[in-house]
């Protein structure tokens, strides 16, 4: 079942506030153009400039709370949503970004990674809505069913530790993971996440590149 927050997110109400305030002005020049004067005009922008300015400051204001019930603290940038925690030894941070013009404002969860002198990509694709892709066959079947897992199959074996696996089961948010020798990246396609989902995101995170520092230094194997 896909989470409404895809489809609540405040780009996307405000592109919908938008595009009703546009629909309700066409209809009133259609239906009723005596009505549509000048000051009509000003009180309509004012209420569509309001009504922007209202879903910004909910997501402001959610961010906010989200910072005070979490263990997160404000990073030295100036912006809003960037935050840092020292996670199992990680430095994990979390920012937002909006990829393209039309596209939905994401939740991002990284971290670096030491000590990996390789070149690889593996991708994890949580709760996939589209029911294509069958990944990588872990052995879980569990994990298998929360995520499509896509790499070399060495090197997913030696990236799925018991504690790696253990992680990626707590995340209950859909979000894509992409994992090289140098950073752990965790996308969420909203920011609405309770503090409880960002510390199980930032748990995945840190497990992960805890894992990938391990493997680089030797002294683990696939099942350790």
């Amino acid at each position: 079942m896909a989470d409404r927050r895809r489809y609540t997110e405040t780009k996307t109400l405000q592109l919908a506030w938008s595009a009703l305030a546009l629909l309700a002005a066409g209809l009133a020049v259609a239906v009723a153009p005596s009505v549509v004067t000048p000051t009509a005009l000003v009180s309509f922008g004012i209420l569509w400039l309001a009504g922007l300015v209202v879903l910004a400051w909910r997501e402001r204001l959610h961010w906010r709370r989200l910072v005070a019930s979490s263990a997160f603290e404000r990073g030295a940038s100036a912006g809003m949503a960037d935050l840092q925690r020292i996670v199992h030894g990680q430095s994990v941070t979390v920012s937002t970004d909006v990829p393209g013009i039309l596209s939905r404002t994401q939740t991002v969860v990284s971290a670096g990674i030491d000590g990996v002198d390789a070149s690889f990509t593996i991708t994890l694709d949580h709760v996939r809505e589209d029911g294509e892709g069958r990944g990588v066959a872990t052995g879980n079947p569990a994990l298998d069913e929360a995520w499509v897992i896509e790499g070399g199959e060495r090197n997913v074996s030696l990236l799925l530790s018991p504690d790696v696996q253990s992680a990626l089961m707590d995340v209950t948010v859909p979000g894509t993971a992409t994992v090289t020798g140098e950073r752990v990246v965790v996308r969420v396609p909203f920011t609405r996440l309770s503090a409880d989902e960002l510390a199980a995101v930032a748990r995945a995170v840190a497990a992960v590149a805890a894992r990938l520092e391990a493997v680089g230094r030797g002294d683990t194997s696939p099942t350790g």
